[in-house]
């Protein structure tokens, strides 16, 4: 029988030894190259997780910047635009002209404005501008009317279009009223330019629309509206103007004066008051 000497012992348990020493190291070098390709995964992964949520942040930033101009937008078109008519615009694409059969209209332009220009800067005169007007937007506001556009130094606002709170000729007188009188407070400011105007008020029916395709204007139109141009343009400095059916209409509630009867071109004689104010 075969019989192992020691020495033979020994050579086969270090042989034994270096093989499972190789399968050690063949199985350490495959966990580290797992490992490394795992750390690999591991680190792209986080790199797409950081990625996902800068762009994530990026998104909500892109949809925040989205929701200020949007803000911006529709504020502008406010102020451009009633309210109803851009829910039509919005809603139908387009709005229809409407009459309003009882309504105030309010004039108002600057004495000796063209003669003014001249002598200030572009910056200060439009600075000028936008402060005086701007005071009346929130006046009229307050008192349920509604400006409706500006011509120059010109200023047009009405009551009794798209709001129903109270009497329009009511509303108007008061505004017009509380416009004159912040006027007034304004050109007393010692660091203020003193600007004097006049003011003419007519009420009737009217039509009000969109004028334009490309560039939207909200104007309104008829004969209430010629006629409140006219009996502004009669007035005096510092004055608001009225012709005499608003007197019969509103003499319980305000204070005028008798002025007398005035030509008018396209309406002949006039009957005009100037409102002092309330009683």
């Amino acid at each position: 029988m075969f019989e192992f000497s020691t020495l033979s012992v020994e050579v086969i348990l270090l042989l034994l030894m270096a093989f499972a020493a190789a399968i050690l190291l063949y199985k350490h070098r495959q966990f580290k190259r797992h490992k490394i390709e795992f750390e690999q995964e591991v680190a792209a992964l986080e790199e797409h997780r950081d990625f996902l949520n800068n762009a994530g942040e990026r998104l909500m930033e892109l949809k925040e910047a989205l929701e200020l101009e949007r803000q911006k937008s529709d504020k502008l078109l406010h102020s451009i635009l009633p309210e109803r008519v851009i829910k039509d615009l919005q809603e139908k694409g387009r709005s229809t002209p409407e009459r309003f059969e009882y309504t105030a209209v309010f004039f108002a332009d600057i004495i000796n404005f063209t003669g003014i220009v001249p002598e200030i800067e572009p910056e200060e005169l439009l600075s000028e501008l936008n402060d005086i007007f701007g005071m009346f937007d929130r006046i009229f506001a307050k008192h349920h009317c509604e400006r409706i556009k500006t011509v120059g130094d010109a200023y047009m606002a009405a009551a009794g279009m798209h709001k129903s709170d109270g009497d329009p000729c009511f509303n108007m007188l008061n505004a017009a009223l509380e416009v004159r009188q912040a006027l007034e407070q304004r050109n007393q400011q010692s660091n203020k330019r003193k600007w004097l105007m006049r003011f003419g008020i007519n009420t009737g029916a009217v039509i009000g629309g969109i004028v334009g395709q490309d560039k939207y204007i909200y104007d309104i139109f008829g004969d209430t509206v010629n006629l409140a141009s006219r009996i502004e343009h009669a007035s005096e400095a510092m004055k608001i103007n009225v012709p005499e059916k608003i007197t019969l209409a509103m003499q319980d509630k305000f204070d005028f004066e008798y002025r007398g009867v005035f030509q008018v071109r396209g309406r002949g004689e006039v009957v005009m008051y100037f409102l002092n104010g309330a009683k």
